[in-house]
Parts: structure tokens; C-alpha cells; sequence
């Protein structure tokens, strides 16, 4: 039973309104939940996430997701702009905001500024929520995490730094509402670090038959090894990398060999 879903907000063509010159909001907040994904799966916490790359997804898409998933929580990762610092935790007007203020407990304890824990309806209506993901997302406790003020010059360079820590205070917080015990990550820093993307070392299977595979990157005939059914795969993916106007997977055999497969998920699925 999944106990987490992460969602990354935004992605694709809608970059977030919490960027700036040093960073895209959709890239920043993927950033942070690929790390807390990893994280709580290295704490035994179900987890999964509503995108696990810069992939586009209209609201009702998202909140399927959430819903699907059957998670007892949803952390909604953001960044915030508009004039403000710190931190802001947004939960539902459903809730009583204690466990909002158990993670925001735990972000101010990694020194960010937490600005406000708070709710908000509809202004036609006080009995539903103002933000989508709290409205929609049926049993699901969603809580919403703005991580700093992407317009704020002290927020930047606290993100810039300190991402790492902020995001494995949300973790903490997380072990502390699903009764997890939690162990403590050794020499967390943020500057510069990025996480393990979640697809590197996992298995790929064609979900399409007749799916061609490559001795190289590329899509030409020329390059082409072999195809595959639906159901086969590959016990590893090394690497994903940009190939014309599309993405492959770098995928190693059981005898370790190297081969390249399309990333799209149209025609094949990570597990």
C-alpha cells in the first residue's frame, strides 16, 4: 500500500511561476522530490510519485494520480513568488493543520523561515477548498509545501545551498507521521549535489511488440540491432540521454552489454 505520493508541481510546458534566473521552478521542485522519493524508499515508506520527469500534466491528469494511488498523504512540492521569505505549508480546510505544522516543525528546524502554515476556501464557497490539489484529490491528505520566495533574494541563495536539508526535513517530518523510524542521512550538504535519477537501475519492458533497440544512440536503420515484444526488456538502465527530438534509455543486458531503447513511455514502462 502506497503511503506517499510526491507530486512535483507543474512540469513540461508549464515551467511554474517560482523561477528565476537561477533556477525553473518545475526543475527545482523535481529536483527535491526525486531526492525525497530515493530517501523514503531507503526508510521502507510506499511511496510514488505523480511525475518522474519533465512531463506535462493537466490538473485532472494530476489528480488522478493522486487519487489512484491510494496514498494516505500527498506532499505537493512548489516554490513560491510574490513578494514574500520563507516557507509556506497550505493544507486543507478539511484538515486541522497538525500535520502541516509537524513538517513545518521540521523545515524551520533546518533553518528556513517558515512565513505561515495556513488554509484557504473559495471565496463563492467556504466549505471547499481554493487550491485543486486539496479539492480534488478525494481522501488524500494533500499538503502543499512552498519552499521559499523564487523573488526573494535571501530565499535564493538559502535554496541554492540548502536544498538538500530542507527537502530531508520533509522526510523527517513524513517518518514522524507514518510512524517511521528514521535514520538520519550522514553529510547532507545541497550546493551543486544532485540526486540519482529514479530510473537508473531499474528495469525497462517494451509495453508495444516490435519495438526496436539500438547499438547506439540514434533511429536509423543503420543502427538498429534487433526488436523486442511486449513484456521484454532489459534488467538495467545506466543512463537517459537526448537523441534528436527524443530521449533513449542506455540499458545494459544480463550479460552487460549496452544497447539503446526510446524513453517514451508510450512504448515502454519502468519498473
Amino acid at each position: 500500500m502506497t503511503i506517499i505520493i510526491i507530486d512535483p508541481g507543474h512540469g513540461g510546458k508549464d515551467n511554474g511561476g517560482g523561477s528565476n534566473s537561477i533556477w525553473i521552478e518545475k526543475e527545482f521542485v523535481l529536483r527535491i522530490s526525486l531526492y525525497q522519493y530515493a530517501r523514503l524508499q531507503e526508510l521502507g515508506i510506499p511511496v510514488e510519485m505523480t511525475r518522474y520527469s519533465d512531463k506535462y500534466l493537466a490538473s485532472e491528469e494530476r489528480v488522478n494520480r493522486v487519487i489512484f494511488s491510494k496514498a494516505t498523504y500527498c506532499i505537493s512540492n512548489h516554490i513560491n513568488s510574490g513578494g514574500g521569505i520563507g516557507a509556506e505549508l497550505i493544507h486543507s480546510i478539511h484538515t486541522d493543520g497538525n500535520r502541516a505544522r509537524v513538517l513545518a516543525k521540521k523545515i524551520k528546524e533546518a533553518n528556513q523561515n517558515v512565513r505561515r502554515v495556513f488554509t484557504r476556501s473559495l471565496s463563492n464557497n467556504e466549505k471547499r477548498d481554493y487550491y485543486f490539489m486539496h479539492r480534488e484529490t478525494g481522501q488524500v491528505e494533500t499538503i502543499i509545501i512552498e519552499y521559499g520566495f523564487a523573488d526573494s533574494i535571501q530565499d535564493q541563495k538559502k535554496l541554492s545551498k540548502d536544498w538538500i536539508k530542507l527537502a530531508e526535513a520533509v522526510v523527517e517530518g513524513i517518518c514522524l507521521l507514518t510512524n517511521t523510524p528514521y535514520k538520519e542521512k550522514t553529510n547532507i550538504s545541497g550546493e551543486g549535489e544532485q540526486p540519482t535519477a529514479w530510473y537508473i537501475g531499474r528495469r525497462v519492458e517494451s509495453i508495444v511488440d516490435e519495438l526496436r533497440y539500438y547499438r547506439q544512440p540514434g533511429w536509423g536503420d543503420q543502427y538498429l540491432v534487433n526488436t523486442i515484444n511486449k513484456g521484454i526488456g532489459f534488467p538495467k538502465i545506466v543512463d537517459k540521454i537526448k537523441v534528436e527530438n527524443g530521449e533513449q534509455y542506455k540499458v545494459k543486458n544480463s550479460k552487460g552489454d549496452i544497447y539503446y531503447i526510446t524513453a517514451n513511455d508510450k512504448y515502454v514502462i519502468v519498473k
